[in-house]
């Protein structure tokens, strides 16, 4: 090729080059945003939703047996019909007291939904409350809003909550009877539920039930329906006051609305604890009125930061769903970031150890951080962080002062160091010291009254000898989190303490994942599937009397946990979780086998929890799910 045809060549090669970088550039410039972000709806399209059904259920022998539709002749009955009126019921948890229920089901409509709350002062209106989420619940059933079109089997489904209790107390207490009666009648075209209780808690708990009666038939008409079983009666009560669940928003910041999503699945699952572990030495996330320099200094940025007016929204949100919310901040130790702002202010060093290294002479994992246990004005500090907790949550029955894994050698350091005054031979001392410091400090904060109950990680200083020594059996409640083989919870009872079970090998559910500093596995795994979870039964493997638990509590730390997996690492196990804590059904105690039952119940409860707008992790193939009894 000549030179004048190669430089033509190339003028012409260049051009276009250019002119289709310009037509990349404007078709990625002009693209609407929203066309980028993909919404997850369902797995299903209209397309697909609009074919013929494949499969019928029919109940042979209390299961439902699927089988294909061949012909136009077969009576055809949906999986969740067949489930509901075939075999063992499908409740979550499985109710404690007699329970009968009807073989029939009746079509309705979410808008012949009436409400009558037999109820005064605050507890009405809590009432009112809780059947908005009621009717919330049974929204989320509706796969296509055209049924209201179909004709139903009803005039009116009335729903009638009393409480019969003349007991003004709105808020959780532990003492609070939480149980209910539920009857459903069909009589004059009249669908009527009546839940009766003697708190307001108890009737949330048996709306709850209620909504579990009621379910979607994508088979009924033309698009599907809402169904009522015709007839029910269950009686019912919690097996333990305190059912507890703990997230850590510390190690990685959760925005409200996951939090919500949380208290969702907790109320399905009548979980009643909301254990809202809020700081820890990696950030302090928590805008305290009285101390806002520990969020300014704590939190990973502006935007990642509870106000306290979410806060209370939170709390509120919770309690219309029975769940207490209790906040806690960890101290001594687990206090790094957030506590470093001392001595611009003239206070002094707040913490000592932040953010040292080697990480690993100072504290279980980085960062490292602990509070200075002979500076006074720390205690000025706690005092107002107890005072404006205290406020924001509401919550004056039950505290959790944290309290665990304390790093003596961090203070032994820090004393050295700076050749400051130690008069403690055991540093365990000193330890107790504080943590009694800690307790006056929260009374000064209650307006001078004792908080009854005072929850504190189990740790060297709830062993001997120190136990006795700084922890008063009559206030303080041990989480007890170690290995549920190690001595601790049979001696802490021996000792007199009451006991909040939360054994790391059952009811941690962060463990499983791998170190997430380095390579192979880490200090608690293996995985807890939900089987593990659901067996765990301590008092009876410890032969320990129930009556020295005050219950459990599964615990989510958030090194590798972020709200993105917030629901998978939770559900469905801690709805396994919940069962025990709620019914502590009987188990075989020689093989540790699961009832078939157990399994079919809490695979429609995980689909109810999805239908609410939360996205648990499989439990198994749905093959499993479609043909009850094939895969156990």
């Amino acid at each position: 090729m000549k030179q004048g045809e190669l430089r033509r060549a190339l003028i012409v090669v260049t051009g276009l080059c250019f002119f289709l970088f310009v037509y990349l550039y404007w078709q990625q410039s002009s693209r609407p945003l929203h066309a980028l972000i993909l919404t997850y709806r369902h797995v299903y399209s209209s397309t697909r939703e609009s074919l013929p059904p494949q499969w019928t259920w029919q109940c042979v022998n209390q299961r439902c047996e699927r089988h294909q539709i061949t012909g136009g002749n077969v009576k055809i009955t949906s999986q969740s019909t067949c489930g509901m009126l075939c075999g063992t019921m499908q409740l979550w948890p499985l109710p404690t007291g007699p329970v009968t229920l009807g073989s029939k089901a009746l079509v309705f409509h979410q808008s012949q939904l009436q409400f009558e709350a037999v109820a005064s002062g605050e507890a009405k209106e809590m009432l009112e409350e809780a059947f908005v989420a009621f009717n919330d619940s049974i929204l989320s059933l509706v796969r296509d809003d055209n049924y209201l079109n179909e004709k139903t089997d009803i005039l009116r489904f009335v729903v009638r909550v009393s409480v019969t209790r003349n007991d003004p107390t709105t808020r959780l207490k532990l003492n609070t009877d939480e149980g209910y009666t539920l009857t459903v009648k069909f009589k004059n075209g009249d669908v009527l539920a009546e839940v009766g209780a003697r708190s307001y808690f108890g009737a949330r708990h048996g709306l709850e039930t209620l909504s579990q009666l009621i379910w979607w038939d994508e088979y009924e008409g033309s698009v599907g329906s809402l169904k009522v079983l015709k007839g029910a009666t269950v009686q019912d009560a919690p097996a333990f006051p305190y059912r507890g669940l703990m997230v850590d928003t510390a190690r990685n910041f959760m925005s409200i609305e996951s939090l919500k999503r949380v208290l969702v699945g907790m109320s399905a699952s009548k979980l009643n604890v909301f254990h809202w572990h809020l700081s820890d030495s990696q950030s302090f996330p928590m805008l305290l009125p009285s101390v806002p320099q520990l969020a300014k200094t704590g939190s990973y940025s502006p935007q990642e930061v509870y106000t306290p007016d979410e806060v209370k929204a939170l709390v509120e949100f919770a309690r219309y769903r029975g769940i207490r919310t209790i906040l806690e901040v960890d101290v001594p130790a687990h206090a790094g970031n957030g506590w470093t702002w001392g001595p611009q202010e003239g206070l002094g060093e707040l913490a000592v150890c932040v953010n040292e290294r080697p990480w690993s002479l100072y504290c279980g994992e980085p960062p490292c951080g602990q509070l200075n246990p002979e500076n006074p004005n720390v205690y000025d500090v706690l005092e107002k962080v107890y005072r404006d907790l205290l406020d924001l949550s509401g919550e004056r029955e039950i505290f959790h002062l944290g309290g665990d894994e304390v790093n003596l050698e961090c203070w032994a350091q820090h004393f050295q160091k700076s050749n400051a005054n130690n008069n403690h031979s055991d540093l365990h001392d000193l330890w107790g010291e504080f943590t009694g410091k800690a307790l006056a400090r929260l009374q000064k904060a209650n307006g001078g009254f004792k908080i009854p109950n005072v929850i504190i990680w189990s740790s060297k200083l709830s062993k001997r000898p120190y136990v006795t020594k700084y922890l008063d059996k009559n206030q303080i409640t041990v989480q007890s989190w170690g290995a549920s083989q190690w001595t601790d919870t049979p001696e802490l009872v021996a000792d007199g303490y009451k006991v909040l079970a939360s054994h790391v090998d059952a009811w941690y559910l962060d463990c499983g994942f791998g170190r997430w500093r380095e390579t192979g596995e880490a200090a608690c795994d293996p995985y807890r599937p939900w089987q593990t979870v659901y067996n765990h039964q301590p008092w009876h493997q410890l032969r320990l009397s129930k009556k020295s638990f005050l219950g459990g509590e599964v615990c989510l730390w958030t090194e590798q946990v972020n709200e993105w997996n917030l629901d998978s690492r939770l559900w469905p196990r801690a709805a396994a979780f919940a069962e025990r804590m709620w019914t502590d059904p009987s188990q075989d105690t020689t093989t540790y086998s699961i009832h078939e039952d157990v399994y079919t119940r809490l695979s429609v409860h995980r689909e109810r929890l999805i239908s609410r707008g939360l996205k648990p992790e499989a439990m198994w193939p749905t093959w499993c799910s479609q043909n009850p009894g094939m895969c156990l």
